[in-house]
């Protein structure tokens, strides 16, 4: 039996070896908005990777999934990893339902420099004059800035 086993799973890396080698784009573990000049683009690859709480009209993010996407992946999945940075822009109404279930916190701790990286190809686009808001999520390493006015929304997810 343990040699079946073993057997089996050579097989398994052997033909994902073969077809990595082939396909290597499809099945990235990275997902990075710098890739895509089109805001729709942006936008539409996004909403397949994350839980959306209303639509969103722009969107820059530096994904990493240790299994690779959800349209790329060629196996079934393993153990889990991922640490996802985004920055979405939607209508300032609709904030209170991506914040709906997040503590608010107070921080003195400003870590800007993920965010700064996620938006250095266009920053243009996300000029913020509010005061942001710090949520996080309980017993989950969530973290959510949040620009009410300008309806936009920095997050990172991370599982490591």
């Amino acid at each position: 039996m343990k040699k079946l086993t073993v057997l089996l799973l050579l097989i398994i890396f052997i033909f994902n070896s073969c077809f990595n080698s082939s396909n290597s784009k499809s099945n990235t573990t990275i997902l990075d908005s710098d890739d895509y000049d089109s805001k729709i683009e942006r936008v539409e690859i996004l909403k397949k990777e994350i839980n959306c709480f209303s639509d969103f009209e722009n969107a820059e993010f530096e994904l990493f999934n240790v299994n690779g996407f959800s349209d790329r992946r060629t196996v079934l999945p393993g153990a889990s990893s991922w640490d996802y940075k985004f920055v979405i822009k939607i209508n300032a109404s609709d904030v209170n339902k991506w914040t709906d279930g997040m503590e608010k916190v107070l921080s003195n701790k400003d870590d800007k420099v993920w965010m700064n990286n996620i938006i250095e190809k266009r920053k243009i686009e996300w000029k913020a004059t509010s005061i942001p808001e710090l949520y996080n999520r309980q017993g989950a390493n969530v973290l959510m800035i949040v620009y009410r006015s300008e309806g936009i929304i920095y997050k990172r997810v991370v599982n490591l």
